[in-house]
């Protein structure tokens, strides 16, 4: 849920409301990559401890702090909602950072796909030698490795089935 600016200026120091605002739209776009990662990891530490006290606060409530009695009033110093607003500003500066590595990411594929084009119009056919073996200038030819074919088109089938025959006698035979 959004937090109003008067409600941030309220749970907030000066130096983590200006965090805040530099995440909103007019400074956002204007940081530098490096500043970006800087501004993350600065609204991480603060949501960070301001969670760390929240937790500590509800657990003293409950009796286990060991910090002493406290009261539901000491315990409701609005650290829940200022770790709210600091999350809220982490989510924009982050949606930023992963929208300028989306767009980085995309330029360079373009300029990838560019060169790959560049050097398909620019690559010349290859002229391999041919993968047969044959024979050069002034030699004679390679005999064919090829067997010779024995006797007409139909003898190997009957070759086949003379076999095919002889082996069934034998395996009867021995049952």
């Amino acid at each position: 849920m959004a937090h109003p600016r008067k409600t941030e200026r309220r749970l907030l120091s000066d130096g983590e409301v200006e965090l805040v605002e530099k995440t909103r739209h007019p400074a956002l776009p204007a940081l530098t990559d490096s500043d970006l990662h800087q501004l993350v990891s600065h609204l991480r530490e603060r949501r960070d401890r301001a969670m760390s006290l929240a937790n500590a606060q509800r657990r003293a409530l409950r009796g286990k702090g060991g910090v002493g009695k406290t009261t539901f009033e000491k315990a409701d110093v609005g650290n829940r909602e200022k770790a709210s607003v600091l999350t809220d500003a982490l989510t924009r500066a982050r949606r930023e950072e992963v929208r300028r590595q989306a767009a980085a990411a995309r330029e360079e594929m373009m300029e990838n796909a560019h060169r790959a084009l560049e050097l398909k119009r620019n690559a010349k056919l290859a002229t391999r030698p041919a993968t047969l073996p044959r024979p050069g200038k002034g030699m004679r030819n390679k005999a064919s490795r090829r067997p010779e074919e024995i006797g007409a088109a139909g003898e190997a089938g009957r070759v086949t089935k003379f076999v095919a025959v002889a082996q069934a006698k034998k395996d009867t035979r021995g049952a």
